[in-house]
């Protein structure tokens, strides 16, 4: 419950059912979005996993199976990119690093890949000309590894991860400043997250003339809501299938004329 009572968790229950924003569920989505919230078990749920673990909301949630925590991630990031494009120059999506020369010397932990790319940077949303780059994380607060944890030290942790991997090489190389963009499956944010999309509104409120709380709020329910559908997605979606025996369907014979293993899988 303490999850359910997260700022910006309730936000899906609160927001006006309008299908050109995206805030319309269906009556499915309607109730698994309650059990989600309050822990109860999903109807039509499969009991297992295809990855063979027993199945529930807390792996489905975790499990990297099925591609749906990348999916959820870029989801989110997406949505931010398209916040920031009203307000901000030069957005772009997955920007590569310049770089590293070997006259610097990086923190041990710092990601020192040639190619490594964050999720979005911008320019402008500090200050008129700063650059400034942003990397996302969705984690599952209920996950196992998390047990006996507070919200607030898992926040502050993912945070910490973030800046350890990219803030002295996004500081020292790229001459810019670096944003930690951590959410929880339940729609909350945090506090380095929540300063910049209170930036990113404040910009927009005042370039559109509309109210700061009216604009922050759409853009709360908008990126909840991105979490949410996802969320749903990964509890009820497919996994694909357990390994058997087929054939894939490059090898097969579509005439079905058997080829000369198949013949030898005959005389087996």
């Amino acid at each position: 419950m303490l999850l359910a009572r997260e700022k910006g968790a309730g936000g899906w229950l609160t927001a006006l059912p309008i299908q050109s924003l995206g805030y319309a569920l269906n009556k499915e989505d309607f109730r698994g979005s309650l059990c989600i919230r309050y822990g109860w078990r999903v109807r039509n749920m499969p009991s297992y996993c295809v990855c063979g673990a027993d199945n529930s909301i807390n792996h489905s949630l975790v499990c990297k199976t099925g591609g749906y925590t990348i999916f959820r991630h870029n989801i989110v990031r997406d949505a931010i990119a398209e916040i920031l494009r009203e307000t901000c120059k030069d957005v772009v999506i997955e920007p590569e690093l310049i770089p590293i020369d070997s006259d610097y010397n990086l923190n041990s932990s710092g990601n020192i890949a040639e190619k490594a790319r964050l999720d979005v940077s911008s320019v402008g949303l500090w200050s008129p000309l700063e650059k400034n780059f942003m990397d996302i994380r969705v984690f599952h607060p209920n996950a196992l590894s998390y047990e006996n944890r507070s919200l607030e030290a898992l926040y502050k942790d993912h945070e910490r991860q973030k800046k350890a991997a990219y803030s002295s090489r996004v500081n020292q190389i790229e001459k810019s400043s670096f944003t930690p963009m951590v959410f929880t499956t339940f729609g909350g944010m945090g506090d380095e997250c929540r300063r910049a999309l209170q930036r990113a509104a404040g910009k927009i409120a005042s370039k559109r003339k509309e109210n700061y709380a009216d604009v922050m709020g759409h853009i709360s329910t908008r990126i909840r809501m991105c979490i949410l559908r996802t969320v749903l997605m990964s509890v009820r979606g497919s996994r694909g299938t357990s390994k058997g025996t087929s054939k894939p369907i490059s090898s097969v014979s579509f005439n079905l004329i058997p080829g000369i293993e198949d013949l030898k899988d005959i005389e087996n």
